[in-house]
């Protein structure tokens, strides 16, 4: 099962406001009020109390807002999937913000001259 498949699991009755994000408890694993929030995308008080409480739908333009403030402003909690290649997709479980990470860095041994005593390189040597 992918990340994916598993976040839409364990969350299949959250808001889909923003990607799956229900905002009441992610402005409180942020610590943050509905008025900083409000403050934060720009809008008034009462439409983003309308969001939070009441589940009202913001308007495309809002909703743009709105997606960017989360994935900007969320203390991400990664659910990354099993290794398969060189990359693995990863899920925010607070805010549902894909994004890929790699699986491994890969290594190259770094050769260097070889010094004598006196810190002079030594022709023909190698140091690795």
């Amino acid at each position: 099962m992918s990340a994916r498949d598993e976040f839409k699991r364990r969350h299949r009755n959250r808001s889909t406001l923003t990607g799956m994000v229900d905002l009441k408890p992610w402005l409180a694993v942020n610590g943050l009020t509905v008025r900083d929030f409000a403050l934060g995308i720009d809008v008034p008080l009462r439409t983003a109390e309308g969001w939070v409480s009441r589940g009202v739908v913001p308007s495309p333009v809002n909703q743009d807002k709105l997606t960017e403030y989360v994935h900007t402003h969320c203390a991400h909690y990664w659910v990354i999937a099993v290794p398969d290649g060189p990359s693995s997709e990863g899920i925010c479980q607070h805010c549902g913000h894909v994004r890929e990470f790699k699986n491994s860095v890969e290594y190259t041994p770094m050769v260097t001259k070889a010094r004598d005593t006196n810190g002079k390189n030594v022709e023909g040597k190698s140091g690795a």
